[in-house]
């Protein structure tokens, strides 16, 4: 369930030191997606050496960092503030939601901004989950799985989710506190600074690299398709780790061998809808958000939800649209009018500017006739298969290699029904394989990183201050309430003496 506004509560350390533990035992034995994600029950005992002991209590240890990582992605909805708002794809209904309305324009510090998005105690639960994850099931023999291969696969998940968790974070704050080890000590628990974001990344790749080594491509239980991690997964991250990085040369072939030896295909524009639902063709790695599991999100504010671009006739409850979508934006760039991506993402986009992104719209009631109680049952897409395709297509263009990038650039595009691209190559051919991204890629969480990497952000959200993009202000200050009892943490260099 998605809770929209929670108070930041000042906990010594930022959950990085003494409370790490406690609270993380807390959070997963109150958490139902540990069950519901995996269908596993949650261990009632501490995560010592006594705990680590069995298959099951290692299946059941990954399924608790699944069940984390769902709630930092989906809480305070936080993966679309983060990466669709500042692009310039809504605008925000301020009178409706005062709190996001200026992230549409890059403010990232202000009256009604912060401080849960500078904020990155709760990811430091998903990783103390991981970091004990790395360190026990190593110790647990191989005879205690009854699967011979489950061992192998928990450890490549758990190294996985470790490098995505810290590849996210930096594209949210840069440099971040780097902690490899759980906290199996409170009493020894030591502050870290932050490191450098680029040694972020390089620990990410180390760690894609380990995930990889122990993971395969598809899934033995078609059930997991995509909501479990898998070599395909790995690839994806790490090809984006490779882009942000501007490693061109690594991330084309990353992307490359995804692509040739993953078994993903692109799904049939006539089936574009179960994209969104989940654990479709083209799926590589998804939230997992079924309401035939108990895991649909609640909607209606009154029922603790939040889902600010649906409302009427999608919401029957909801009359206001919250997150409309920015009329201008979506206009300049969906210009085909052949594009079967107009209906299939959007109502009224082109009518009003109270345009809704339908994407994820598959709504089902609780309260059955009533309607007042209304869950959404879509998955959320981190990577698939058009994504990587495109970022390929990318890495080949700024390669100089367009005549390989064309026919990428091209499948997606006769997927979207719109005609091939004819034009030049280069840097019109680049911008070109941007644009197919963010039409896309809309309200996926991928936009805002997209004009970043390219540096074309300003080109998108005109009101997006270049003094605060260019000197380094398109990451998130960091609450200062962590600096309390951690002296060790400095505030980032734009965002300093400005909260």
């Amino acid at each position: 369930m998605i809770i929209r506004h929670f108070k930041v509560i000042n906990m010594q350390n930022a959950y990085i030191n003494r409370k790490l533990v406690a609270v993380f035992l807390l959070v997963l034995l109150g958490s139902s997606s540990c069950k519901k994600i995996l269908d596993l029950q949650p261990h009632n005992s501490t995560f010592t050496d006594a705990y680590f002991k069995t298959g099951q209590d290692a299946n059941t240890a990954i399924a608790g960092a699944y069940a984390l990582l769902r709630s930092v992605l989906l809480n305070n909805y936080s993966w679309h503030v983060y990466g669709d708002l500042p692009s310039g794809e809504y605008s925000v209904n301020g009178g409706l939601d005062a709190f996001n309305q200026p992230i549409c324009n890059g403010q990232f510090i202000g009256l009604n901004v912060g401080p849960w998005e500078w904020n990155w105690q709760n990811y430091y639960q998903v990783l103390q989950q991981v970091n004990l994850i790395i360190a026990k099931v190593p110790e647990i023999p191989a005879s205690a799985f009854t699967n011979p291969d489950l061992k192998n696969q928990i450890i490549g998940e758990a190294y996985f989710i470790r490098a995505y968790v810290y590849f996210y974070m930096s594209r949210i704050w840069g440099d971040v506190p780097l902690k490899l080890a759980p906290d199996l000590d409170v009493s020894q628990a030591q502050t870290i600074p932050r490191s450098p974001a680029t040694a972020v990344w390089a620990q990410c790749l180390a760690d894609c690299q380990t995930a990889e080594s122990n993971l395969v491509f598809g899934y033995a239980d078609l059930s997991q398709t995509a909501v479990r991690a898998n070599k395909g997964s790995v690839l994806a991250l790490r090809a984006h780790i490779e882009a942000w990085k501007h490693d061109y040369s690594a991330c084309e072939k990353t992307a490359d061998t995804l692509i040739r030896q993953g078994g993903y295909q692109l799904e049939d524009s006539a089936h574009y809808a179960q994209v969104f639902i989940g654990k479709s063709r083209e799926g590589i790695f998804e939230i997992n958000v079924n309401y035939g599991q108990n895991e649909g999100i609640a909607t209606a504010n009154n029922a603790g939800g939040y889902f600010p671009t649906l409302a009427r006739p999608f919401i029957a409850s909801q009359g206001n649209l919250n997150w409309p979508i920015n009329h201008d934006y979506v206009v300049n760039l969906y210009t085909d009018t052949a594009d079967i991506r107009y209906a299939k993402f959007f109502y009224q986009a082109y009518t009003s500017n109270q345009g809704q992104t339908i994407k994820y719209a598959n709504v089902y009631y609780a309260d059955g006739s009533v309607q007042s109680d209304p869950r959404l049952s879509n998955n959320l897409n981190i990577f698939r298969l058009p994504d990587i395709m495109l970022l390929r297509a990318e890495a080949l263009n700024k390669l100089g290699r367009d005549a390989d990038a064309l026919p990428l650039l091209n499948a997606v595009k006769e997927r979207a029904g719109i005609a091939d691209y004819t034009g030049a190559g280069g840097t019109d051919m680049g911008r070109e394989i941007l644009e197919e991204r963010l039409r896309e890629l809309f309200f996926e969480g991928q936009a805002y990183y997209d004009l970043i990497r390219t540096g074309l952000l300003l080109d998108y959200n005109e009101n997006f201050s270049p003094d605060q993009y260019h000197n380094g202000g398109w990451v998130w200050p960091i609450d200062p309430s962590m600096f309390k009892d951690d002296f060790t943490l400095v505030q980032t260099k734009y965002w300093q003496g400005k909260l």
